[in-house]
């Protein structure tokens, strides 16, 4: 390589995918993110249909599906009800977590408000 190339991050593969939702490989560490809108979605897995609710956010292109353990986050801040959380601001970071006896890839949600600059 000579001195004029600038040697560039490649993207994950799997961002390469066309994907509406966000997945870890989208992140590039902690990514504060304001929520639009949430909605509950039935979405078909490897372990059939499920409904799980789907947070919007401001300016992104693709919406977060929501598990338990990041929605009990969001509900510890801002309340159970998601009306309350549109508005607010979360913060989503890249980590791993064990599934089917696996190490996985995913994103979770800082149970503390972003603080603002």
């Amino acid at each position: 390589m000579n001195d004029n190339c600038k040697e560039e991050t490649m993207p994950d593969y799997r961002g390469m995918f066309d994907r509406e939702y966000v997945g870890s490989w989208d992140l590039k560490g902690d990514t504060v993110v304001k929520i639009a809108k949430v909605e509950a979605k039935e979405l078909t897995s490897q372990r059939g249909k499920n409904k799980k609710p789907v947070i919007f956010f401001e300016g992104a292109e693709k919406a977060f599906v929501c598990n338990k353990t990041n929605g009990k986050a969001i509900a510890g801040m801002y309340g159970n009800k998601t009306e309350d959380w549109v508005g607010k601001k979360i913060t989503l970071y890249p980590t791993t977590t064990s599934a089917g006896g696996e190490t996985v890839d995913c994103i979770r949600v800082r149970p503390t408000p972003p603080k603002e600059k």
